[in-house]
């Protein structure tokens, strides 16, 4: 356990500061919005806009933000946050909208990087709790996460550590299926899904598919789980913004609307098929996310018997059938795999064995090389749990098998050999 313990720790703080390189150095710029006082920055506006009426005005193609301050006055929401104060917090949450909650202020943060920037951890919890955009950049091109003080308040942002997004388990769900003919399967739905974008039956414009995936398979098709007014939010905005990224904040909320659209595309359910189609066609090919575009390795671990183990052969080909989040750091996948085994000890499971002595499910570490353009996307600036270094791999992309072995875990005991299974995309 001792030994368990001190890899996790050694992990998470690779987990916590992995960012910091890139985003932390902007937390002592002086003209950080945060160190500037509402006062100042008020002055600032002003001379500002002075400025700008008696300048040429040019127009520009970069699309505005999409939750802006209308005014140059910071709100009463984002004070309240900023100077830490929770009774205010708290009454002004029970009757702003969530807009107002992800609003950015005229300094370029929302209440979220206030908070989290200032170190004020309870209003930061507050937040969170309420559904509050993890995925807004500030000027600086920081999300809260990348803002917060403490390593407690960057803690608050992860998911819970029983949460098996990036573990498989394929006795639950068959993710991947192995077949002679995955690469005429993957062929044929990747050029239908293609057909659907480019709406070549003159039936299905974008924003048709918008349309349809919010009022039909959202609004309709999904029982009310936890989280589902959030779902329901992010996809208003899809369809309003006609912008596929919202798709992708939906996705990564800790909500089961990942889990449930994961489950129907790789069951083959056919109630709003048509709907999940469009979803997936609108996340492998708008050009909105091509700067998202990721070719390299990520990682994903499962755990699966021995009988499963064997159908991975050297040169066998697999497909995707459904979305499947890996991590674009293999620290970050061993992260989740010892928080599992953390949280498995601590409510006092064991490991299971067969009569022959050996476990029964085994740790597997997949190495995904991804080769072609959009097979993959690198979400992480766009998840709602950007510590996660989301790499998420389309469905319906054929890799083949490059090597099957048993590797140690460092840091681990013995039991803890698992089996590493490299992946390389078939081109």
């Amino acid at each position: 356990m001792g030994n368990l313990l001190n890899w996790f720790k050694t992990l998470e703080i690779f987990v916590s500061s992995r960012r910091e390189k890139q985003y932390a150095a902007h937390r002592s710029e002086p003209d950080h919005p945060e160190r500037i006082s509402p006062d100042k920055l008020a002055n600032i506006n002003k001379i500002e806009e002075q400025s700008e009426s008696s300048s040429i005005s040019i127009e520009t193609t970069a699309p505005p933000p999409t939750t802006v301050a209308s005014s140059n006055q910071l709100s009463d929401f984002y004070l309240a946050c900023r100077n830490n104060n929770i009774e205010e917090v708290q009454r002004l949450l029970g009757t702003i909208e969530m807009n107002d909650v992800d609003r950015i202020e005229p300094n370029g943060s929302t209440a979220l990087h206030a908070a989290c920037f200032h170190g004020h951890q309870e209003i930061v919890d507050l937040l969170l709790k309420q559904g509050a955009n993890r995925a807004i950049q500030n000027k600086y091109g920081c999300l809260p996460f990348d803002e917060a003080k403490t390593a407690e308040i960057k803690q608050l942002f992860y998911r819970i550590p029983n949460c098996n997004r990036f573990i498989s388990d394929i006795g639950t769900i068959e993710w991947e299926i192995i077949d002679d003919d995955v690469v005429l399967d993957a062929a044929h739905m990747r050029h239908t899904l293609k057909s659907t974008f480019d709406n070549t039956s003159g039936l299905t414009s974008i924003e048709t598919m918008f349309e349809k995936i919010e009022k039909k398979y959202i609004a309709k098709g999904l029982v009310n789980f936890h989280g589902i007014q959030d779902i329901k939010r992010f996809f208003r905005k899809a369809t309003e913004e006609q912008d596929p990224i919202w798709i992708i904040t939906a996705y990564t909320a800790e909500t089961d609307f990942y889990k449930i659209l994961n489950r129907e595309i790789a069951g083959g359910s056919t109630q709003y098929q048509n709907e999940r189609q469009f979803i997936i066609a609108l996340l492998l090919f708008h050009p909105k996310l091509d700067h998202l575009s990721y070719t390299g390795t990520s990682y994903r671990v499962m755990q699966m018997n021995e009988d499963n183990i064997k159908k991975y052969e050297v040169n066998c080909l697999l497909m995707t059938k459904s979305f499947v989040s890996s991590a674009i750091d293999e620290q970050i996948a061993l992260w989740f795999l010892s928080r599992q085994e953390l949280a498995r000890k601590d409510s006092g499971q064991g490991n299971r064995f067969n009569l022959d002595g050996k476990i029964i499910k085994k740790w597997i570490m997949c190495k995904y090389q991804i080769k072609r353009r959009r097979s993959a996307l690198h979400i992480e600036n766009s998840s709602q749990y950007a510590n996660e270094g989301e790499i998420l791999i389309m469905p319906y992309t054929v890799f083949r098998v490059k090597k099957v072995a048993e590797v140690k875990v460092p840091n681990m005991n013995d039991e803890h050999l698992i089996t590493e299974i490299q992946l390389e995309e078939y081109e």
